[in-house]
């Protein structure tokens, strides 16, 4: 099951950096560059450009024993006749440590200098040369340490990222990445580089994705499709190959890397494939989102806040006794993420997965009465008297037998000792059900299609959820 809602959320309010710590990031940028353009550097600057996991929109919210994230832009000058290529660096460092405002914030690197915000972010700015020649313009930043030139091609590279992306559309191939580098900080067992996993992870984006968008209509198909592709083109490759930059192909990216590294990377991606495999396939939703879970930990499926805080509220924690109509109707709480109650009996057959099964569901002002519209996800009164179908692509023969599950929540159901949440069978030769609207609160009803013979699940029609105010 894709759960494509919950990827959503999970991306959002667990992997993506908070919109505010963006927002800081930019102001502070802003401060910087204003007073590089002031300061006594001694080169030229012209201009200032982002680089990275900022630039690439591959940023993602660090781990929580870590808080702090990185962030780098070029500071791109004109060469100084005279001066040696450390001096560049040197020349930075210089003008920060002379300023009362950076002062205690500056570090010296190999390549650049560093502007330490304890416990936010560390903000490197990498001083570039730009030789403009007949023929083309070239990038060289500085390494302090062997006192050399080294060629780069950042600007070229974000724009190679920013067409694959645009080949998945949605920006796919944007979220996937932030999704394997997550993946890869909150589980440690590899190690990799996030120009490298980027690089990997885009080059399996090919020209015909453009045209075929099938593989990438929503986050958790994208990354079936890629960590599929990927997982691919590193088992054909048991030793470690060549990985240049798309974009500067002198540049090898694996250099961090070696052998044992890259073999330990290939054997994490392929368990990581199989399970994301297993995780989409499986119709079972409670057993999928536990499948999902093992690929990214418990963060994935998480109640969203507005039910956890309604959850504390609820006395027994669950949510069973909150009243989540507030939330849902204020568009703070979608129903994917509604959870699985202690009081819900989980299926006792043998789960087969098959599809073409769902429910049709409508409104009444009485019991066979006249129908008022279809329960389309707008709040109920009380009083309402709803009808299921379950319907089979195949139709219900008589070797089959409907079997429901209505599942309540709430103060109201709860102290009339009706909260239900087992099984119930169909009238023989019935696929249709009648319930009542009686409390308030956010509830369920799904159905079952068992094989009489062998009882069996053939197929489960997924929940339909009923909101009562």
């Amino acid at each position: 099951m894709k759960h494509a809602n919950l990827f959503g959320a999970f991306l959002r309010d667990v992997v993506d950096l908070n919109p505010t710590r963006i927002t800081t990031l930019e102001e502070r940028v802003q401060a910087v560059q204003s007073f590089l353009r002031n300061a006594n550097y001694g080169a030229r600057i012209r201009r200032f450009s982002p680089q990275g996991s900022w630039a690439h929109g591959t940023v993602i919210r660090p781990p929580r024993d870590r808080n702090e994230f990185d962030a780098d832009f070029l500071m791109i000058v004109e060469e100084v006749e005279d001066w040696e290529p450390k001096e560049y660096v040197n020349a930075l460092y210089r003008a920060f440590s002379a300023s009362s405002r950076y002062e205690d914030k500056v570090k010296h690197r190999t390549r650049c200098v560093r502007i330490d915000y304890a416990g936010d972010f560390h903000l490197d700015v990498v001083p570039c040369i730009e030789r403009k020649g007949p023929v083309s313009t070239t990038y060289w930043v500085l390494n302090r340490d062997t006192n050399r030139e080294e060629r780069t091609a950042p600007d070229a590279y974000t724009r190679w990222l920013r067409q694959r992306n645009a080949k998945t559309g949605g920006n796919m191939l944007r979220k996937v990445i932030r999704l394997a580098k997550y993946q890869r900080d909150i589980k440690t067992n590899f190690s990799v580089k996030s120009i490298l996993l980027t690089t990997l992870v885009g080059e399996r984006v090919t020209d015909a994705d453009e045209h075929y968008r099938s593989p990438f209509v929503d986050v958790p198909t994208a990354l079936r499709t890629l960590f599929g592709r990927l997982d691919n083109w590193l088992q054909a490759r048991p030793q470690m190959p060549s990985v240049p930059n798309p974009v500067l192909a002198a540049e090898d990216l694996n250099r961090h890397w070696d052998q044992r590294q890259y073999a330990n990377f290939r054997s994490m991606i392929h368990k990581y494939r199989g399970w994301i495999d297993e995780a989409y396939a499986e119709e079972d939703r409670d057993e999928s989102l536990r499948k999902w879970r093992r690929v990214f930990g418990d963060e994935f499926g998480k109640p969203a806040k507005a039910l956890r805080e309604t959850a504390a509220k609820s006395q027994d924690g669950s949510g069973v006794l909150a009243d989540l109509v507030p939330a849902v109707t204020a568009g703070r709480l979608g129903l994917s993420a509604v959870p699985v109650w202690p009081h819900v009996q989980r299926p006792i057959w043998h789960m087969r997965g098959g599809r073409g099964f769902h429910l049709v569901a409508s409104v009444h002002e009485s019991r066979d009465g006249n129908q008022l519209h279809g329960l389309d996800g707008r709040v109920l009164p009380k009083g309402r008297h709803l009808r299921f179908e379950a319907r089979y692509a195949y139709g219900v023969p008589p070797t089959f037998r409907v079997v429901w599950q209505v599942v309540n929540s709430g103060r109201e159901a709860h102290a009339e000792g009706d909260l239900r949440g087992g099984f119930a069978e169909g009238t023989t030769g019935s696929a249709t059900r009648w319930e009542r609207t009686a409390y308030r609160g956010v509830h369920w009803v799904e159905a079952f299609l068992v094989n009489r013979r062998t009882n069996e699940c053939v197929a489960r029609s997924g929940r339909v959820f009923v909101l009562v105010e």
